[in-house]
């Protein structure tokens, strides 16, 4: 197919008068029958990349994995009005909605499949799709197949000898987050042929990065929140790491005066619902939400994204900044964090020794770390950790102030080695070369937390903190080590607070028996 049809294509179905930057010569070694790898960041258009292939005359079947169900119901009603026949395939469908894509894909009236992994697996399905031309096989979030990418999915690892058995049609590997290793995983895993690399920069030219050393109390996020408000209000998306923190920091924000909306996995699926709904048709609203929000989110006026707590991974926090200022408009990032969590993060958990899961797992969480204590531009440390170089933003905190951001990058340097140190995991050989290259000044000096700033425990979180020590005790006992090595007094005053009520929930990690305190906390609720 010709450029120029690829345009008509563009046009006649789609509605667009051009491809955005980075489209069109991806779409065009899709044409060509070419393997592909396109790493572009959110907001770029990644899925025209296989929906224009659909819609390309010839026979044949675009054939999409993609984890998330919300997303494939999204593009279905994008593409009911393109021309594009597209079915999808899940797990929370209907028997009869689920008989009627079949029959769709059987007699060649659907030109584009959706199927979540779990059902590409099955050799039903498989022998379904070995009856008909495969044309294209597109894997959406492709980061999902690496032990290094920071959602890691076990199905996917089996894709790449599922393309084999489907006939080793053409590939298309898609997704905004992957650094080197998951770039190198993502093409040894899926691909039997060596595939071509797209890459567009993970820079975002409208977006300043701001961090800071989490308080106590609302204070700093509703500063921030305000920030850029003038006479009108502005959307934006608030993360908290655990479902309590949401539901009480939403509670608060509405009592201020926000029109803020809670979300997260505990809710019924009617309030989650109705929370997105508001989300996207409400000018002002603002999400205060767990992960469980954000993949697919396309309002292009959010104009704020806040991190109660520090983010898992830098792939998970770029993924999730970039759902502000998707309209090109001026936008901003605040994460907060502790210097205990930055401690944990450089204590290596003795799995990720022996596990490659436990060490990806280990390398996220530090590199979010880092990027918190990092000295210098935030942008340039973020792209750093994608293998992309840069010069300073001149937008983030530390690039604003100049000569006179020299004690707070200080700070941060010395904050991130204090945290290391406790940790008991540093040495000299850890500095990186920027990092060596600074200044020899004393770093200015960093205050202790004050110890009035944090509220005092309610009985209720009092009375769960004595469960909580009771059983780092016996843990401590079972395993012969200090109460503390199991964990930290401040780390058990943090579970009283929160109460996760996940395994994989940050406040659990590094800990040991983290299934034994979870369980206490599930017994105390």
């Amino acid at each position: 197919m010709t450029e120029l049809s690829a345009q008509e294509l563009l046009r006649s179905n789609f509605g667009f008068s051009d491809f955005l930057p980075g489209q069109a010569e991806v779409v065009e070694a899709v044409l060509t029958g070419r393997d592909v790898i396109a790493i572009m960041p959110t907001g770029s258009g990644k899925s025209l990349l296989y929906q224009l292939p659909a819609a390309a005359p010839g026979g044949g079947l675009v054939l999409v994995c993609s984890p998330l169900i919300a997303l494939m119901r999204d593009q279905l009603r994008t593409l009911a009005d393109s021309g594009v026949g597209a079915v999808a395939l899940h797990s929370m469908q209907e028997d009869d909605d689920a008989a009627a894509a079949i029959d769709a894909v059987a007699s060649g009236r659907a030109k584009l499949l959706y199927a979540a992994p779990e059902r590409l697996a099955q050799d039903g399905m498989q022998n379904l799709l070995r009856s008909i031309r495969i044309k294209l096989f597109a894997v959406d979030e492709a980061h999902c197949v690496s032990h290094w990418g920071h959602e890691f999915r076990p199905d996917y690892r089996a894709l790449g000898e599922i393309a084999r058995k489907l006939g080793a049609p053409p590939v298309l590997a898609v997704t905004a987050t992957a650094g080197p290793r998951t770039r190198d995983d993502i093409a040894r895993t899926l691909f039997a042929r060596p595939p071509q690399i797209f890459q567009r920069s993970f820079a975002r030219p409208n977006l300043a990065l701001d961090f800071a050393r989490r308080r106590a109390g609302p204070r700093q996020i509703v500063e921030f929140a305000r920030k850029g408000r003038g006479a009108g209000k502005e959307s934006g998306i608030i993360y908290c790491n655990s479902r309590n923190k949401t539901d009480a920091l939403a509670r608060e924000l509405s009592r201020l005066g926000f029109d803020a909306l809670p979300y997260h996995a505990g809710l019924d699926a009617h309030t989650r619902s109705e929370s997105q709904d508001a989300f996207f048709t409400r000018k002002g609203a603002v999400m205060v939400a767990t992960i469980a929000f954000g993949m697919g989110v396309d309002k292009p006026d959010v104009r704020f994204i806040i991190h109660a707590d520090l983010p898992t991974s830098v792939e998970g926090y770029y993924q999730e900044i970039g759902r502000a200022g998707r309209d090109g408009a001026p936008a901003r990032a605040l994460t907060l964090f502790s210097p205990a969590e930055l401690a944990l993060r450089w204590r290596i958990p003795g799995a990720a020794q022996e596990d490659d899961a436990a060490a990806g797992d280990y390398a996220r969480r530090q590199a979010m770390a880092r990027l918190a204590a990092a000295p210098g531009c935030r942008f340039q440390r973020l792209l750093a950790e994608f293998g992309e170089e840069s010069g300073p933003c001149g937008r983030c905190d530390h690039c604003r102030g100049g000569p006179l951001a020299w004690p707070r990058r200080l700070s941060s340097f010395a904050l991130g080695w204090r945290a290391a140190l406790a940790s008991g995991f540093a040495a000299r050989a850890d500095i990186s070369e920027g990092e060596a290259d600074l200044p020899e000044l004393a770093p200015a000096p960093i205050d202790a937390p004050r110890r009035q700033e944090e509220p005092p425990l309610t009985v209720a979180e009092a009375r769960l903190l004595r469960a909580l020590e009771a059983e780092r005790l016996a843990i401590a006992k079972r395993r012969r080590l200090a109460p503390r090595i199991v964990a930290s007094e401040q780390a058990l005053r943090a579970l009283a607070r929160e109460r996760p009520q996940s395994a994989d929930d940050p406040l659990l990690r590094g800990l040991e028996e983290p299934a034994a305190l979870l369980r206490v906390i599930r017994e105390a609720l």
